[in-house]
């Protein structure tokens, strides 16, 4: 099999176990912002779903949850991704607050994720207010955070990221040697300013406003039921941001990043991948779980070897 058959066929595997006795279920934290990684998350947990006949019932982003959904009687689940453990804070609460306020009855699943507790603080939050739940599925993507949540956990998955369930991604021949794609927020972990480097644009404004007055919902509770789409809708924003990552990489020959879906996708449009690894080490341990013997076209470098110096 190649290297995209394999990692959709583990997805599969793993997304059915931890579906197992799912009929339906309401998606929540549906990332309407522009991480184009998130998106590819969004899409790939849908195709499946989809596929194996599980019932989306409703999808919400964190911004306009509607109060309705932590009374849940059907299955909830939360958008995968790498947001795990309090690096993101709001959306870190977001998932604590559905633990602890969902009926007892309700089975609250965590689509794969990578874990990361920036303190002992945000440790003890996740073992205080979401680990006693016991209608709990955590899914994981790495072996170091099956590790951090094993001794807290019941049914904790082992799971490929969602992106895998796309299979092989369609995109026209490369126009140059190299695209390189490189973080500039906190999980960046080379510092530098890179010349020909480019990051997850910003949406375009139409996408944009529409999250910004989503956010509004805080404040201004009335404006929630304007950003009650159907899951189709909310749907057709994630293939408008990913298909403006699809462009952005599948024009080089050759993928040079430190973001986790960049280096995914790219192996999945069929190209080379250069990856360095990120602030918390996501992209090695991510790699070293799942694509050594995937027949992955993978090499890791250093910052200073792809980048070159300051």
């Amino acid at each position: 099999m190649t290297y995209t058959e394999t990692m959709r066929d583990r997805a599969h595997t793993a997304f059915t176990a931890l579906h197992e006795g799912v009929g339906s279920l309401a998606f929540s934290d549906f990332p309407d912002y522009d991480n184009i990684g998130d998106s590819a998350i969004a899409l790939g947990q849908h195709r499946f779903w989809t596929e194996a006949g599980i019932t989306i019932t409703h999808t919400s982003s964190r911004q306009a949850t509607p109060r309705a959904l932590f009374r849940s009687e059907t299955t909830v689940a939360i958008n995968g991704g790498g947001n795990f453990g309090g690096l993101y804070p709001e959306l870190w609460e977001h998932k604590l607050r559905l633990a602890e306020e969902l009926p007892a009855q309700t089975l609250l699943i965590q689509e794969p994720q990578s874990v990361v507790f920036p303190s002992q603080c945000d440790r003890d939050s996740f073992l205080e207010r979401m680990a006693p739940r016991e209608r709990l599925r955590i899914a994981v993507r790495d072996h170091h955070s099956f590790e951090q949540l094993r001794p807290d956990v019941d049914e904790l998955h082992l799971a490929p990221d969602a992106v895998h369930l796309l299979g092989a991604i369609d995109a026209p021949a490369p126009s140059r040697e190299r695209v390189v794609l490189a973080r500039q927020d906190a999980e960046s972990a080379h510092g530098r300013t890179v010349e020909d480097a480019l990051d997850w644009p910003r949406d375009p404004l139409a996408l944009a406003a529409h999250a910004w007055w989503s956010r509004r919902t805080t404040e201004l509770p009335a404006l929630t039921p304007l950003f009650q789409h159907s899951t189709a809708g909310w749907m057709a924003r994630a293939e408008q941001r990913f298909a403006t990552g699809v462009e952005i990489l599948a024009a080089g020959e050759v993928i040079v990043t430190d973001r986790l879906h960049a280096m995914l996708i790219g192996l999945q449009l069929g190209r080379s991948v250069v990856a360095i690894d990120n602030s918390n080490r996501k992209l090695r341990n991510y790699a070293e779980t799942w694509l050594e013997d995937a027949g992955a076209d993978l090499t890791f470098t250093t910052a200073e070897r792809a980048f070159g110096a300051h």
